[in-house]
């Protein structure tokens, strides 16, 4: 069945949701996306994924004259016409068509999409058993400057190797070797106690649920430590998650070879997954 999409000011059928040949997104990857889940019709911290969103199209001089407002008109507007009650939305912006060349001069309008498909819930039991990791061979770069940009290359090559290697997700290290994240969201650990997660750096994304859980912990009065992450912590840790809109809080039980927390979620991650939930509902009211 056709989704209807946003695309510039129109909703349309996906297959008359053409983009020129020569958009800077599709050419270059010049332009920056989020996906965000919904609830119920309702989607979770959507000002904070549009303030990061304008941030970075602020921060790549694209000028979208869409309000924080306007987007969420747009994505209610969506899962009205494609009758979602649960699932997941995505923003994209491009530069648009401009001269050829990389500094894209006269650029005409930027493009702005905006898609949203109903979709389940992770397995629960990937909940329960966790997940399996690999430390990736490819490395992030400061050059993302930590900004959601549509240049996945990286992303989608470490995953490929975890694919091959027949686990689930890839850990990725940075250009100093050092843990930044996970192919497709944050990653923390748990050591004596303290919840640890990367220090924010250029090629660190400053994920909304990364905020999120260190909101939450917080709250729940445990230690947060933001730092240096060196690999060797991975495999001393008591336990590992990663953290994203889509996927929330998924816990890493293995990897490589190496079992965490005996290879079951911990008690902390347990608690964060639940702590959570109950602020997503509490919110979708």
């Amino acid at each position: 069945m056709s989704q209807t999409i946003y695309r510039n000011g129109e909703y349309v059928p996906e297959e008359k949701a053409a983009i020129s040949p020569f958009d800077r997104g599709l050419l270059y990857g010049d332009g920056l996306f989020e996906t965000l889940r919904c609830y119920e019709g309702k989607f979770f911290r959507l000002d904070r994924h549009i303030e990061r969103l304008r941030g970075g199209l602020k921060r790549l001089e694209i000028p979208l004259a869409l309000e924080t407002a306007d987007f969420a008109a747009v994505l209610r507007e969506l899962v009205k016409q494609n009758n979602v009650a649960s699932g997941v939305a995505r923003i994209v912006v491009t530069r648009g068509v401009a001269e050829f060349g990389l500094l894209g001069k006269h650029a005409q309008d930027p493009m702005a999409l905006g898609t949203c498909w109903a979709q389940p819930a992770p397995d629960p039991k990937r909940y329960e058993t966790g997940i399996r990791c690999v430390v990736a061979n490819e490395r992030l770069s400061a050059a993302a400057h930590g900004l959601k940009s549509l240049n996945y290359i990286v992303q989608i090559l470490a995953r490929r190797e975890a694919n091959v290697a027949d686990a689930d997700d890839a850990i990725l290290l940075n250009s100093h070797g050092h843990v930044a994240e996970g192919s497709a969201g944050n990653i923390f650990l748990v050591c004596d106690r303290e919840v640890v997660t990367p220090a924010l750096q250029p090629e660190i994304l400053a994920g909304i649920t990364r905020a999120t859980v260190l909101e939450i912990a917080h709250a729940e009065k445990l230690p947060v430590v933001e730092r240096v992450v060196h690999q060797n912590d991975l495999f001393h840790a008591e336990e590992v998650f990663l953290t994203s809109s889509v996927a929330e809080i998924l816990p890493v039980t293995r990897i490589g070879s190496h079992w965490v927390h005996l290879g079951q979620p911990g008690p902390v991650t347990r608690e964060m997954i639940r702590a959570y939930r109950a602020l997503v509902q509490r919110e979708a009211k």
